[in-house]
Formats: structure tokens, C-alpha cells, sequence
């Protein structure tokens, strides 16, 4: 019977460990062997650092843009349109070469995105956090002043206006971002990127005052781990990270290992020695009113953030039992799958153009997708018989006192769960929970 113990504690114990085994032996060789469409530099100190190809064929490019953001179980998730977004969005950070222009450095930990957060007022924006970031969260969380702390300038951020950011497409609701200083000095940083039981989390935006305002509920999905999955293969398929009804899959490990010695990429485009890193800061203007900026960044109060000027957003999803729809699925008579799910972002629609272009200025419009606003309290259809939605949103650059019509939102993608209707909340940030964190079981790929 001892022997039957014996030999039974021993399986147990290789069970238990070989998950462990198997994410140890997943290496940065992954980027190596599977990113496509770009090269690789080394870029003094920061080692090897990859560029995907559009980053330099087109010169709006920037990251975290096309695509969308959704809510998992680790908080806010950046879901990519970008056959690279598997890897450049979850793992590592980037930073701007001059003369080069964005690069990503490599990552060993999986998170949901690696962004600083701004909102207030109506508007709010992320950037990607820079490659100095990643020494730090482990040891406490990502919060703050970041923007003075780590040196992230306004060029940095993608601003969108705060209806739009729950649409499936957000690139071509992209504020111009020479237009950026204007958003910082109205908005407050909300960052909240905390790390518990081997889990990433990415809070930031409270995601039910963000829904009151906008016109699209922000997607929710399950966060579904594949712990025991083929990651090569996974990343030949395309399927390190997709999202599937209402989950997102994640077959990607939680933790890669980090070698003692840095390993080199088997092509090296160009050696940067003396890398000259663009801040993103010289939209301001000169060192005078840069220093100015910092300062107001530097003394901004976390806590006092201006809520938004127009009204609260009435959706079906927050209309109470008899018309809420399921998470994830289209509060339209016919429920089509996300673009996501429809050749994997490429938004392909032969009745119209692919949105690729930012908006002009806030407060006016240029979507391809939007017809003529109508008079305020009245609806004007379009020729596909839809109705375009007059909100109310002031001009930030004019003031906020000026008001200016506005048109309609796509009408492709799958909404979420929607929030309350209460204007008078605060548009502040998601607290962490204050129970215990959840269990990594199921979620996570054990270290």
C-alpha cells in the first residue's frame, strides 16, 4: 500500500510540474521564429528591437491603433487587426527612433496591453509604455505620474473622442496627435497596472462610466487559457491570441523564459550604437514649455478628473431585463461576428472603403462611414436606411463651452455589456478588486 502511495505522489508531482516544464521552454526564439512583415535592429543598450514593415510604408502609423479595445477577466485588452499584435501588444514595449521610428523591444511577460491611461472630460487616450517601464511593475504597480516619471510625452498617446471607444475600428477615430497637447492638459492619467498571483492586470478607465457615454458598450470577453496548448503551432495558425463568440483564446504562455545571455535574431537589419529616443514631447514646443507641461502633468490631482460634457448614452444593453442583449452580441436586428472574427480584421466590405484615415480635427468629422449630420432632436437616415445619432460634443481646442454636431458610428462589430445610465459618477479609474485576486487556474499557463 506504501509502495501504491509512493508511486501515486510521484505522478502527482510530475503533473504538477510539467505545465511549469513546458512554459520554460518557450523562449524569445517565439518572436524569432514566427513575427513576419518586419525587421529586426539592434538598438544600442535596449538589445534587439523589432520594426514591423508598416511603421515605415506609412508614416500615421502608430501602436495600439488598429484594432479595439475589449474587457477580459485581466482588465482592458487590446485587441488587434495586426497579424504582429499577438506578440507586440501582450509582450515587451515600444519606444520612437529618430530617424527609424517606432520599435518594439521583446517582452517575457504576457499582459492584457501595456499602456499608460488618460481620461476626462471627452475624451481619453492610451500610449504604449516605454522599454524603462519594465523593470519596475513586478515590484510595485503602474500607476500615477507616469507621464513625467517615465518620460511619455503627448505624441505618445492615441486621444479619441470617449463615444467612439467601444467601436471595433479605432483607427480612424484617432484624434491627429500634433492635436495632443490640448487632451493632456484636460485629462488625468489613470493608469492602474498591477501584477497578483502570476497575473497581469490592467485596470485604468472605470469601465461603467465609460459605457454611460459611449455610443458602443465596451466588448466583454472570457479570458480562456490554453495551458497545455502547441504554441508553434498555435503561432503558424494565427491562433497565439483570437477571440471566439465571447471569449478571447489565449494560447500564448503567461511567462516566457529569459536566458542569461541575450540571444541574437538570425537576420539583423542595422546596428543603432548610439539610439536617439523621440520622447514625444516636442509637439509642445520649446524647453520652456515642455518644462511647463511636466509640471502641470506633475502636480495634476489623480483623483479630481473633469467628468464628461455630454450626455449619458442610453443603449439597449444598458436598458434593464427587457432590452439588454448578451455580451458581445449586436443589439442590431441581424447579429453579425466581429471583424475580428470576419478575416481576422482586414474589414474587408465591398460597400464601402476600409477606414485608414484619422479625423481631421475633434468636433468635426471625415469618416467615409458617416453621412451629414441632421439638425439637433432630429434623425436623418442614411442611404442604407440607418440613423445617424446628433450627440452634442464641445470642441476642445475652442473650449468646452463650444458645442458642434456630430454624426453617426459604424455600424460593424458586436457591443458588450453596457452600464448604468448615471451622469453624475465620476469618469475616474477602475479600482483593483478588493477581494482576493482570481484564481490563476484556468487562466493562466502555471510558471
Amino acid at each position: 500500500m506504501k509502495k501504491l502511495l509512493s508511486v501515486f505522489a510521484a505522478v502527482t508531482v510530475l503533473i504538477s510540474i510539467s505545465p511549469q516544464a513546458w512554459s520554460q521552454d518557450v523562449s524569445v526564439n517565439l518572436f524569432y521564429d514566427n513575427l513576419r512583415g518586419g525587421n529586426w535592429f539592434e538598438v544600442g543598450d535596449y538589445g534587439y528591437c523589432w520594426q514591423p514593415d508598416t511603421a515605415v510604408n506609412d508614416s500615421n502609423w502608430r501602436p495600439y491603433a488598429d484594432g479595439y479595445w475589449a474587457y477580459t477577466d485581466d482588465g482592458w485588452t487590446w485587441i488587434s487587426y495586426e497579424d504582429f499584435g499577438w506578440a507586440t501588444y501582450h509582450y515587451g514595449r515600444w519606444m520612437k527612433l529618430a530617424d527609424y521610428g517606432w520599435v518594439w523591444r521583446p517582452g517575457y511577460e504576457w499582459g492584457p496591453a501595456w499602456v499608460s491611461w488618460r481620461t476626462g472630460g471627452n475624451y481619453i487616450g492610451w500610449a504604449p509604455l516605454p522599454p524603462d517601464t519594465e523593470t519596475v511593475y513586478e515590484s510595485r504597480p503602474l500607476t500615477g505620474h507616469l507621464d513625467v516619471e517615465f518620460d511619455i510625452g503627448p505624441a505618445y498617446y492615441n486621444f479619441c473622442d470617449v463615444r467612439y471607444i467601444g467601436e471595433p475600428v479605432l483607427r480612424s477615430r484617432l484624434v491627429p496627435y500634433q492635436q495632443n497637447v490640448t487632451y493632456i492638459t484636460q485629462t488625468v492619467n489613470v493608469t492602474n497596472i498591477t501584477y497578483k498571483n502570476k497575473t497581469v492586470y490592467n485596470y485604468g478607465p472605470d469601465i461603467n462610466v465609460i459605457n454611460q457615454y459611449s455610443s458602443r458598450p465596451i466588448q466583454r470577453l472570457k479570458l480562456e487559457r490554453q495551458t497545455n496548448a502547441d504554441v508553434s503551432a498555435a503561432a503558424r495558425s494565427g491562433g497565439l491570441t483570437k477571440v471566439q463568440g465571447n471569449s478571447l483564446v489565449v494560447a500564448a504562455p503567461t511567462k516566457l523564459n529569459k536566458p542569461e545571455k541575450e540571444i541574437a535574431p538570425p537576420t539583423v537589419k542595422t546596428k543603432v550604437a548610439q539610439p536617439k529616443i523621440e520622447k514625444g514631447w516636442s509637439e509642445v514646443g520649446d524647453a520652456n514649455a515642455q518644462s511647463q507641461l511636466k509640471e502641470k502633468i506633475k502636480t495634476e490631482d489623480l483623483k479630481n478628473i473633469p467628468p464628461p460634457t455630454l450626455g449619458a448614452t442610453a443603449t439597449k444593453s444598458s436598458a434593464g431585463p427587457k432590452g439588454s442583449v448578451a455580451p458581445g452580441q449586436s443589439p442590431a436586428a441581424e447579429v453579425s461576428a466581429s471583424p475580428f472574427e470576419k478575416g481576422k480584421g482586414k474589414r474587408k466590405n465591398k460597400n464601402k472603403p476600409a477606414e485608414t484615415t484619422q479625423i481631421a480635427s475633434p468636433g468635426t468629422t471625415t469618416s467615409p462611414e458617416t453621412s451629414p449630420s441632421a439638425p439637433e432632436g432630429k434623425k436623418k437616415k442614411n442611404k442604407r436606411g440607418e440613423h445617424n445619432q446628433p450627440d452634442l460634443m464641445p470642441s476642445p481646442i475652442a473650449g468646452l463651452g463650444t458645442e458642434t454636431s456630430s454624426t453617426g458610428i459604424p455600424e460593424t462589430g458586436k457591443p458588450g455589456k453596457g452600464g448604468k445610465n448615471r451622469r453624475s459618477e465620476q469618469f475616474g479609474g477602475t479600482p483593483a478588486p478588493t477581494g482576493p485576486a482570481p484564481s490563476p487556474e484556468g487562466m493562466t499557463a502555471p510558471e
